[in-house]
């Protein structure tokens, strides 16, 4: 059996479009990330012509994707201004979600579209060190692709 190859943690990461506009910028501070896809179906019960009585199955067709993650981690200085201007926007933003180091051609890929951040969570303890929760939510396709030399 072959071993396989995994990534690390910390190369699940958000990227922001920076500037000028061909920069990509991972906001400082974040530790953890999740991304979710879901798939919207829609339901749809097709009887048995023959046998009326016989229990009838469930078809499904796909009526919507979706993408939407999270993160958390150290609420960096340098990060903050840029967190505040994306949920502060009307607009959505363009993102790239990556696995995989960005300079990884072998194994790197990421999800690239435009995203709202939802929410933009500050919390602080005495003692401790200010954290940052942020949401978002895809707006529109997201395209998966492979990581490509510069």
């Amino acid at each position: 059996m072959a071993k396989p190859t995994t990534y690390v943690g910390s190369s699940v990461a958000l990227f922001l479009q920076g500037t000028p506009i061909t920069t990509w910028t991972r906001p400082c501070g974040l530790t953890n990330h999740t991304i979710t896809f879901s798939k919207n179906t829609q339901d749809t019960t097709v009887p048995d012509c023959d046998d009326l009585e016989a229990a009838a199955w469930v078809e499904r067709g796909v009526e919507s994707l979706d993408m939407n993650g999270s993160g958390s981690g150290v609420l960096a200085a340098e990060s903050v201004e840029r967190w505040w201007e994306a949920f502060n926007s009307n607009e959505s933003i363009p993102a790239r979600l990556y696995v995989g180091a960005p300079t990884d051609t072998a194994n790197g890929h990421y999800w690239a579209g435009n995203i709202h951040l939802t929410q933009f969570e500050v919390t602080g303890e005495r003692g401790g060190k200010a954290q940052v929760n942020i949401s978002f939510v895809s707006d529109g396709e997201v395209t998966y692709n492979d990581v490509t030399a510069p």
